[in-house]
């Protein structure tokens, strides 16, 4: 399959309106992913899009519990309006194929041998093309996985020429490390074709905007690599900070932290996160995440700060890590937090268990509170319409640890789909605060349902609540 080398635009009339597909240049040099091809169209013919492929050896060598020869391969492409056709082409025949989030409701079908396509109606959608041949179990993950990330037409495309833009062409390059960007630096642009080895730091209070439609890598460096500070993209020092578009691979911590305030990430893709230690997003005082892709191998979204909304993100939550976490540090103050229209495609804490599962660290579960935290003030955090696909073996594990001060109330959990739970064993469902002066109360939960059944009692969801510690805990359907 060729791939164009430089951006190629179709355009189409739909609907008495004209359509465009844009794909991707290649990084000369690079060679595409040798597990799957993907191509995209408006109609015949299609037109190969750029696959690439992170795979997990190097991590292994590094931290062995990381297993071997895992795969993440991705493909992007951006569009103004559907349907744009997808076929994918796999290295092994299978009969069925499924496209998650299944919210999507994309129907995947085996159109030939090794092929499978399907249609994809908007974009802002982020895609996971799964396979019967490796769906996954409690024995293993999934051992080659493919993300597809259909974006929006892009329309701020910065000048070469202008000094206050570091910008990245098509091309392979490589920064030695994390760029520490002074005040000269207004925008970081990564093109699409564009693969960087390195991250970013701000370092003063000059609003930076990173984006464009290439990658961030940190495939080069060592897990902990002392040249960067946490994160491939850490925007602690400033305020107003923009990540958008872009994708981030394999890093070496985190992939973003932005603990400054009112800092908005939007469009970002998140995959190959292959250690512990690898969380998805840590975020500042107002900040805004939306239409985003987490692949994390430790907490996905990091709850820790007041007035943030999280809205339209799909999650894959690896073998660590909780999806949203508010604990660990010693003090936390969290209020109006908005968390809505979220999708969690995988929760893999299970995998290389036993089939029952057994005990869980106390930071695996959807909802957690996890660390030796001393005092919270945590009221007025919402989430509304979160579906969690397949089989969660926890959803809440929200314990307070012993010598914590503080309250936890008026948290709503509205319209809430979970796949299935464990029905039996140890795994549970738990809310507890910490005597004398830890307490939790007024918590809802809004037709939550388990196996598309409604929980209106505790019991009936297992969930394990300690009424000396907590009151107003409520469950209707």
């Amino acid at each position: 399959m060729e791939v164009c080398p430089v951006i190629y635009l179709v355009m189409t009339m739909m609907g008495g309106c004209m359509a465009e597909l844009v794909i991707y240049p290649a990084p000369p040099t690079m060679e595409s992913s040798d597990k799957y091809e993907v191509l995209v169209g408006l109609g015949d013919p299609l037109l190969g899009t750029f696959t690439y492929k992170t795979t997990s050896n190097h991590r292994h060598i590094e931290n062995h519990y990381v297993h071997p020869n895992r795969s993440v391969s991705w493909s992007s492409f951006a569009f103004s309006r559907g349907p744009v056709i997808v076929e994918v082409r796999t290295q092994k025949d299978f009969s069925q194929c499924l496209v998650r989030p299944v919210s999507y409701k994309y129907a995947c079908s085996r159109v030939g041998n090794k092929t499978a396509r399907f249609t994809v109606t908007r974009n802002s959608t982020m895609m996971s093309v799964e396979f019967d041949n490796d769906y996954g179990s409690w024995k293993s993950d999934i051992v080659d996985k493919l993300l597809i990330f259909a974006e929006p037409l892009e329309r701020d495309v910065p000048s070469k020429s202008d000094p206050s833009v570091m910008f990245f062409d098509v091309g392979v390059h490589y920064l030695d490390g994390q760029v520490r960007l002074n005040s000269s630096i207004k925008e970081v642009y990564i093109s699409a074709g564009a693969f960087v080895d390195g991250g970013f730091i701000t370092t003063d209070n000059t609003k930076v905007k990173f984006h464009g439609r290439g990658i961030c890598s940190g495939r080069k460096y060592k897990f902990h690599d002392k040249r960067f500070q946490w994160s491939l993209i850490n925007t602690a020092q400033g305020t107003n900070h923009t990540i958008e578009g872009i994708t981030l691979s394999d890093p070496q911590q985190f992939f973003i932290f932005a603990q400054s305030p009112n800092n908005i990430i939007k469009q970002v893709k998140m995959v190959g996160a292959w250690p512990y230690n690898t969380d998805g997003i840590e975020m500042g005082v107002g900040g805004l995440v939306e239409d985003v892709f987490i692949m994390a191998n430790d907490d996905s979204l990091k709850v820790y700060n007041n007035d943030m909304t999280i809205q339209r993100v799909v999650i894959w939550q690896m073998q660590n890590g909780a999806v949203f976490q508010t604990g660990w540090w010693t003090e936390r103050d969290l209020h109006r937090v908005s968390i809505s229209n979220i999708d969690v495609i995988h929760t893999d804490w299970c995998t290389f268990h036993d089939p029952d599962c057994g005990m869980l660290s106390r930071n695996n579960a959807v909802f957690d509170l996890a660390g030796n935290v001393k005092v919270i003030n945590m009221y007025n955090v919402s989430f509304q319409n979160i579906r969690l696909e397949g089989f969660c073996p926890r959803f809440v594990f929200w314990t307070m640890p012993a010598g914590i001060n503080g309250t936890s109330s008026n948290v709503r959990f509205i319209d809430v789909s979970v796949g299935s739970q464990p029905s039996s064993g140890q795994l549970m469902n738990e809310i507890s605060g910490y005597k004398p002066n830890g307490y939790v109360s007024d918590w809802l939960f809004a037709n939550l349902s388990v196996s598309g059944r409604c929980i209106a009692t505790p019991n009936a969801g297992r969930f394990v609540i300690d009424n000396s510690t907590t009151s107003n805990i409520k469950f209707s359907c």
